[in-house]
C-alpha cells in the first residue's frame, strides 16, 4: 500500500476515534447550561417564595437563565433600613438566588404601565441595589429583551433578565496554586 494511503487510513481511524469525543464535549457544555438555568431557577423560586405566593413577582425560565418581574407599581425603598436589611426586600431575595456572578449577566428594564420618569427611576434604583451588593459588573448596558420561551408572555413590571455566560472551557480542579474558576455544570 502506497504511504499516501497508510496516512489517509490513520487520519480517518484518528478522526473516527475522536468524533465521539468531541460530540460529548459539545452535548456537555450545553448540558451544562441546561443544568446551571435549572438550579438557577430553583434558587430563585425558593429564595422567591413569600414574593410569588404573595403575588408581587413571578419566574420564567429561560434556556440560558431565568427572567424575574416584580409586579405592581410600587418604588423601592432606598432608606438606610432598606440598605441594612431590616426588612425583607424582593430586591435581596433576587440577589440571593443568583449563582456565582462571574456566571451571570444581569439586564433591568421596566413594561409596568407607569410614566416613564417612574419607570426609569425604578431601573435606576434596581441597578443601584445590585451595584451597592457588589453586583456591578454583572449588569448589562440596556439591550433587547431576552428570548422568551414560545408563548409565553411578560407580566408588566420591572424585569429582571439573568442570562447564564459559560465559559467554553473551565479549568480542572487539583492540586494547583491558582483558584479554580466557577463553570457552569
Amino acid at each position: 500500500m502506497p504511504p499516501s494511503q497508510e496516512t489517509d487510513q490513520a487520519m480517518n481511524r484518528r478522526a473516527m476515534l475522536l468524533a465521539p469525543l468531541l460530540l460529548l464535549a459539545a452535548c456537555s457544555s450545553d448540558h451544562g447550561l441546561r443544568r446551571s438555568a435549572a438550579l438557577l431557577n430553583d434558587r430563585l423560586k425558593v429564595t422567591m417564595a413569600p414574593d410569588i405566593a404573595g403575588g408581587t413577582a413571578a419566574v420564567q425560565p429561560l434556556s440560558n437563565g431565568a427572567l424575574v418581574t416584580l409586579l405592581g407599581n410600587s418604588d423601592f425603598p432606598n432608606t438606610v433600613d432598606a440598605r441594612a436589611d431590616r426588612f425583607r426586600d424582593v430586591r435581596a431575595s433576587v440577589i440571593e438566588g443568583l449563582l456565582d456572578p462571574s456566571l451571570i449577566r444581569v439586564a433591568v428594564a421596566d413594561t409596568s404601565p407607569l410614566p416613564t420618569y417612574q419607570r426609569e427611576t425604578r431601573v435606576r434604583n434596581v441597578n443601584q441595589y445590585f451595584q451597592d451588593n457588589g453586583l456591578s459588573l454583572t449588569l448589562v448596558p440596556d439591550g433587547p429583551p431576552p428570548a422568551l420561551p414560545a408563548g409565553s408572555t411578560v407580566p408588566p413590571g420591572l424585569g429582571i433578565s439573568i442570562t447564564l455566560v459559560c465559559p467554553a472551557h473551565a479549568r480542572p480542579s487539583g492540586w494547583s496554586y491558582e483558584p479554580s474558576l466557577p463553570s457552569c455544570h
